[in-house]
């Protein structure tokens, strides 16, 4: 499968908790590993299964989720 240049590789440092109707979507904090924002730490919300040390590809690095109340 070839690399796609849209997308940007993100370590998960941390999961923060579940959130969504059901819960079916985990929060949790990533470090950008290359680009323009590299070294940058987000909040993201992720669906499906994620733990720590996991390598996530984002296609954006701008948004940040809101915070778990």
């Amino acid at each position: 499968m070839p690399a796609r240049d849209d997308v940007t590789p993100a370590e998960v440092i941390q999961v923060i908790g579940r959130t969504g109707m059901c819960g079916e979507v985990t929060q949790v904090r990533v470090r950008v590993l290359a680009g323009k924002d590299k070294g940058r730490v987000l909040t993201r919300n992720v669906l499906g299964p994620v733990r720590i040390g996991d390598i996530l590809m984002l296609r954006e690095t701008e948004r940040e989720a809101r915070k778990i109340g």
